[in-house]
């Protein structure tokens, strides 16, 4: 075996500033005496630091300094994520002499930690999308070489690799909330997938020699296909097929909701129960509004009395009946002149439910009093109101009846 050829001072520069600018980025995932990033704090305090540096200036910061600028944070946990920066050179000195005090920041780290957030954001979409326009315009490029059209594709390939594997493994053997929660994001890449093909297509075009890289390429697609269709497949089972509804974009939605005539809509429906608003009030407590009307406030009879020719005695309202007389009054009081009301405005004036279940009483007791000239009757319709103090109100009326000849009309 032939022995590598010996590295130039040029190659030397080279590895040295890639290693340089690898340790700056990856700073924030250090591992060694506490440097590893444990939890969002961590994060914070490196961001806190770093956008401190960038207020400061060319002259940059003393330790003290920065402490001082995320005083929001504890000054040791602050002088240890500083520390662990400055050991991966993401903080350097600002001149390289003796008992330098002050300090400046690389740009790699905050590009990193921005980077990971867009990453937990979106689960890295969005930059493959970038990654694969940027290999595209290179690809396009009349100056590209065969070499960078190489580098590109292996890279590719590795991306979806690497989105396939866990896809994978959670749709076959991970638990469903698993999957559902870490899945989502992978899944609904059409466009990723389609964009993807058409790179393969133009570097196979215009480099026959590159037909088995393509060939690899085209292989880490079909995966990241089916470990999406067997992803989609066991949400589907798990969650039925109405009630995924996560699978595909608000828009596509929208836009089925506008376009489907009622038979579609109705169909998408279908084997779904639609359980009632729950009321307000329990059955106990409506059961004690209703016998709460029909009790009668004077239920004691006076005893009688000897019939004397002493005269007419005081006459009583409706032959004496002051319960009769008392239910008019209401019931005239709530019409206010009118022949027929809705319920629901009663109800509302009355203000809250003990005061509104007082009026429903003696609605009811009013209606059912024979020798009553009034009605209650309800409809069909049903009025919600989620944030008034009752929730939902069925459709009622309560008016006056004109007694018909040879009995009630009600």
């Amino acid at each position: 075996m032939a022995d590598p050829p010996p590295t130039t001072l040029d190659d030397y520069a080279a590895d040295a500033s890639v290693l340089g600018v690898y340790q700056r980025v990856f700073a924030v995932l250090a591992r060694e005496s506490h440097a590893m990033v444990e939890s969002a704090d961590s994060v914070a305090i490196d961001e806190a630091i770093l956008g401190a540096f960038a207020e400061a200036g060319p002259t940059g910061l003393a330790v003290d300094q920065v402490v001082a600028a995320c005083s929001r944070f504890s000054p040791a946990q602050v002088r240890r994520r500083f520390a662990v920066l400055r050991s991966y050179r993401a903080v350097e000195k600002a001149n390289d002499r003796p008992h330098e005090l002050y300090y400046r920041a690389t740009f790699a780290p905050y590009v990193m930690l921005l980077f990971l957030r867009r990453i937990r954001d979106s689960g890295g979409q969005a930059e493959l999308h970038r990654l694969l326009s940027l290999a595209r315009m290179s690809l396009d490029d009349p100056q590209a070489t065969e070499a960078d059209a190489r580098s590109h594709l292996t890279e590719i390939t590795n991306v979806f690799r690497l989105l396939a594997n866990p896809l994978m493994q959670l749709a076959t053997s991970a638990a469903i909330e698993e999957l559902r929660e870490q899945a989502r994001p992978l899944l609904g890449n059409n466009e990723l997938l389609t964009q993807a093909q058409e790179y393969h297509d133009a570097g196979a075009q215009r480099w026959p020699n590159l037909l088995p890289l393509c060939g690899q390429l085209r292989m880490a697609l079909a995966a990241y296909r089916d470990a999406v269709s067997a992803a989609a497949r066991r949400l589907l089972t798990h969650a039925g097929k109405t009630r995924a509804l996560g699978l595909l974009p608000p828009e596509r939605w929208r836009s089925f909701a506008r376009h489907s005539d009622a038979a579609t809509l109705a169909g998408a429906l279908d084997g779904l129960l639609f359980d009632a608003p729950t009321p307000l009030v329990g059955v106990e407590e409506l059961l004690d509004a209703v016998e709460e009307g029909l009790q009668t406030e004077g239920s004691r009879l006076p005893p009688p009395r000897p019939r004397i020719d002493d005269g007419p005695g005081p006459a009583t309202p409706d032959g004496g009946d002051s319960e009769r007389a008392r239910l008019t009054a209401i019931a005239e009081e709530l019409l206010a002149g009118s022949h027929r009301v809705a319920v629901a405005p009663l109800l509302d004036n009355a203000g809250g439910w003990p005061a509104a279940r007082r009026v429903l009483s003696q609605l009811t007791a009013i209606h059912h009093r024979d020798e009553l000239p009034y009605a209650l009757t309800w409809g069909d319709g049903l009025r919600i109101d989620p944030e008034g103090a009752r929730t939902w109100v069925s459709d009622g009326w309560f008016g006056r009846v004109e007694p018909a000849a040879g009995g009630d009309d009600r």
